[in-house]
């Protein structure tokens, strides 16, 4: 048994970290939160996964810096009193990996894709970039393993492809070319059933992108705006400011948050099919954030946008009954990597989150469904 640098126990490649259960004075819900005494602990981005398959373990960034969002990556057992984590990188973003349904890690460090084998440790290196560009986060995956959804830059030049698992080979879908000074196209997501739709963000401030939500097929490259924001009765401007979309599980709606000083209509959580067919308002009655459906197709898990000072809440949605239900209320970072970004584990009676403590050091916090 030896000491990690800051005297936390290490045995071998196996290291400690301190698991404690609070109690949300507004809710009287008991949840789980883990970390390290002093220093950053984060999971991963909303829309990927941050659990292995067993519903148990989970990927987390311990010693992430503020600054850089680099940490060390751990395979975290979350039972216990005192959780172990299993090392598995270190000086890595913290967005930048994601779990699967058969317990395998994809991540980028830079212009490489790597797949990690978490039962074996195997890891061999997927793809690299043919121009060395980065590989920018959060990655995305179809449910089968075979493709990723992937985005970089170059010289100001933003690329939504894909990446094929098997072969490695790298493929530039689309160049989307939107005008300064809101040319970034991002959040590359992959569907993951219908593995020929890759959607992407026009990104930028949501008062001035009127066309935020995007679906390219990955083979024609043909693009369409998959959900047409309203305009104000005037036409003077754009009415929906919206953003922060995901996939459901089964392919079939994508689903975003309707921000709530948008000055038109309803705020709060949408989904469109993901034909463009139609879409759908769910639940307003909270200032969401962000929001991620459960494996099951049965709920949603959101945070929520409070004033600076006051932290975000947990809510969880019943997708049947178009109910909510504040779970807890957290403090948190008015920055990456220390917003909630709530998720579910896989058999979605988990939520997992991050939240800043007492000394505004970040950890996870774990809740448990009934």
């Amino acid at each position: 048994m030896i000491k990690w640098k800051d005297g936390r126990l290490m045995n071998g490649k196996k290291l400690q970290l301190e698991a404690i259960e609070l109690k949300d004075a507004e809710t009287g819900l008991v949840y789980k939160s883990i970390g390290c005494i002093g220093s950053n602990t984060a999971h991963s981005y909303f829309t990927v996964m941050s659990w292995r398959a067993d519903s148990r373990h989970i990927i987390a960034a311990i010693d992430v810096d503020a600054a850089t969002m680099k940490g060390t990556m751990l395979d975290v057992d979350t039972t216990g009193d005192s959780c172990w984590g299993t090392l598995l990188h270190k000086e890595m973003l913290c967005f930048n990996g994601l779990a699967t349904a058969d317990d395998m890690y994809y991540y980028s460090i830079g212009a490489d894709i790597f797949e990690l084998a978490l039962k074996s440790g195997e890891r061999r290196l997927v793809a690299s970039h043919p121009q060395g560009c980065a590989f920018l986060e959060p990655l995305s995956i179809t449910n089968d393993r075979s493709c990723l959804g992937v985005y970089w830059e170059n010289n100001g030049v933003f690329t939504i492809g894909t990446v094929d698992v098997a072969d490695g080979k790298v493929r530039t879908v689309i160049e989307p070319g939107f005008a300064k000074p809101y040319s970034v196209a991002n959040h590359a997501m992959i569907n993951p059933v219908y593995k020929e739709q890759l959607f992407f963000a026009h990104e930028g401030d949501t008062e001035q992108i009127y066309d935020r939500i995007w679906s390219v097929h990955t083979e024609t490259g043909q693009a369409v705006n998959l959900y047409k924001q309203q305009w104000l009765p005037d036409g003077s401007a754009h009415g929906e400011y919206i953003g922060h979309e995901m996939w459901s599980y089964d392919g079939k709606w994508l689903y975003f948050v309707r921000y709530a000083h948008s000055p038109l209509g309803s705020s709060g959580i949408y989904r469109v099919k993901h034909d463009g067919s139609k879409s759908e308002y769910i639940n307003g009655d909270f200032r969401y954030w962000h929001a991620c459906p459960s494996p099951d197709g049965r709920y949603i898990v959101a945070d929520t946008l409070l004033d600076e000072g006051k932290g975000s809440e947990i809510v969880l949605i019943d997708l049947k009954t178009g109910s909510s239900c504040k779970l807890c209320r957290v403090n948190r970072w008015n920055r990456h990597p220390g917003h909630p970004h709530p998720s579910f584990s896989p058999d979605s009676r988990k939520i997992i989150f991050t939240h800043a403590d007492e000394n505004n050091d970040l950890r996870i916090g774990i809740i448990a469904l009934e």
